[in-house]
């Protein structure tokens, strides 16, 4: 009796399928099947198709008249029990299993698949050498801006991040992997004193976005609120894959400062502390966020990760603001005051040599 296909498992009231075992159990199934259709087609034609064609040429003869001819119906009938016995005896041997037959295809469908799966792999590698690319781009526009800058700074620091953004958001919308399709945001905080005695809030001074806001209208990020407040306070940056997850919001969420469409926008996201040598507390801290549950992800899986820009820029956002304090220290110091020239030894020596040469 064929055994029952084992039913899906039930786990925590929710139903998941060992597929593994369900495809080795309709493979079993399939060819049980098989082989009882294989053994009926061969007693088929081994038993009632030569049989019955011989048993009508035997009776073809018995009819035969005595010294006579036969008739031409009897050759006919004796022909086509030949033509029918010819045909059993090569349909008997040259049948084949089906269950081989079967399997060579699933073998086929299974090899198409995993050729299929490469080719998406390969496909994701080349997005992969995009982004790569692009971050490669990204470094070298913000490079070249501080050397430029580092020969002389014009206007306040925040001014001069705010352009630096403008100039490279593009590019580092690219290189974190942003579909056009995605709702996505990137965001340059700066830290400065709350109304909360040592306390600091993280102000949005540049921002690049999907859906274009004011940057009046970004949200003000108290000391450890949000994924911002919690990468300042703890000096670390935050990856944040599925915000959605029971126990995220809790702790990532963004309190009383919630709006109605942050559940649609905000499923993954990443905020990078800007370090700045020097200094006790972050500068500020670079985030990103994304709709697409996934886009930003802690895992070991090989391949650039789409939170490598953000660090980039992290980087060089601190290397800027590191300059800038240098540049500004080195033009507030006090002048070096440097010692008079001795004019009274040089006048002496200049008298001894004239007196030696006259005695010459």
């Amino acid at each position: 009796m064929p055994e029952p296909i084992q039913a899906p498992l039930q786990r925590d009231g929710a139903i998941t399928l060992d597929l593994e075992a369900l495809k080795i159990s309709v493979r079993t199934e399939g060819d049980r099947h098989t082989k009882s259709v294989e053994r009926a087609s061969k007693f088929v034609k081994s038993i009632l198709v030569l049989g019955g064609a011989t048993l009508a040429g035997i009776a073809q003869f018995v009819t035969w008249p005595d010294g006579n001819s036969p008739e031409p119906w009897q050759v006919v009938g004796i022909a086509a029990t030949f033509i029918v016995a010819l045909g059993g005896i090569y349909s008997l041997f040259t049948e084949q299993d089906a269950a081989n037959a079967v399997r060579e295809a699933e073998r086929a469908v299974e090899a198409a698949q995993e050729f299929r799966a490469q080719i998406k792999d390969f496909e994701g590698l080349f997005a992969e050498y995009d982004r790569l690319a692009e971050t490669y781009r990204l470094c070298l526009m913000l490079r070249s801006a501080l050397e430029q800058a580092g020969v002389g700074f014009v206007g306040d620091t925040d001014t001069q991040l705010f352009e630096l953004f403008d100039m490279v958001g593009r590019h580092l919308a690219i290189a974190a992997g942003f579909a056009q399709a995605d709702r996505w945001t990137i965001g340059l905080y700066k830290a400065q004193p709350s109304a909360e005695v040592g306390k600091a809030e993280l102000r949005c001074i540049a921002q690049r976005r999907a859906l274009p806001c004011d940057l009046t209208e970004a949200r003000i990020w108290p000391e450890g609120v949000g994924i911002a407040g919690i990468a300042y306070t703890n000096g670390r940056e935050v990856i944040i894959p599925d915000l959605r997850t029971d126990g995220m919001q809790a702790v990532f969420g963004p309190r009383n400062q919630s709006k109605k469409y942050d559940a649609e926008r905000y499923a993954s996201m990443v905020a990078v502390p800007i370090n700045v040598a020097g200094h006790e507390k972050p500068w500020g801290v670079v985030t990103a966020t994304s709709d697409r549950v996934g886009h930003f992800s802690s895992d070991g899986d090989p391949g650039f990760k789409t939170d490598e820009p953000i660090r980039a820029f992290a980087a060089f956002v601190a290397l800027a603001v590191a300059m800038r304090e240098t540049i500004s220290r080195a033009h507030a110091a006090p002048p070096i005051e440097t010692s008079p020239e001795p004019a009274n030894l040089d006048r002496g020596w200049r008298s001894d040599s004239v007196r030696s040469s006259r005695r010459r």
